[in-house]
């Protein structure tokens, strides 16, 4: 190969590595993470006195679930095996992603309260 050929190659090269530079797409930025549902509950004397007896989402929906209950237990969520403490008159907050599509029961352990069912729809 002659060098008035090579210095074309490499003089070509030079040239489409420019314009692959100046004309590739700008970078897209990330989507922000959905804001959590929020879903508040209240439990007083035995039985919920607030909060939805069924919240429905879809899959990869980010949940957060508060609840204030006036006596000492354990929120559990069937299926995820979330479960968090909670005291007596303290408002207790569990948040996770639903990424898990089906019907999950909700409930407090020590109580044996239905707190609410989570419906989860697949993506």
């Amino acid at each position: 190969m002659n060098k008035r050929v090579f210095a074309f190659l490499a003089l070509a090269a030079v040239v489409l590595s420019l314009l692959f530079v100046w004309f590739r797409p700008a970078p897209q930025p990330a989507e922000p993470a959905p804001a959590p549902q929020a879903f508040a509950f209240s439990v007083r004397d035995g039985a919920r006195v607030a909060g939805p007896a069924v919240i429905k989402l879809r899959q990869g929906a980010a949940v957060r679930l508060v609840v204030n209950t006036d006596s000492d237990d354990e929120l559990h969520v069937h299926g995820y095996d979330k479960t968090l403490d909670i005291d007596a008159g303290e408002p207790a907050m569990l948040a996770f992603t639903a990424d898990q599509a089906g019907r999950f029961e909700v409930e407090l352990h020590a109580s044996h309260i239905a707190l609410t069912v989570l419906e989860v729809a697949p993506e």
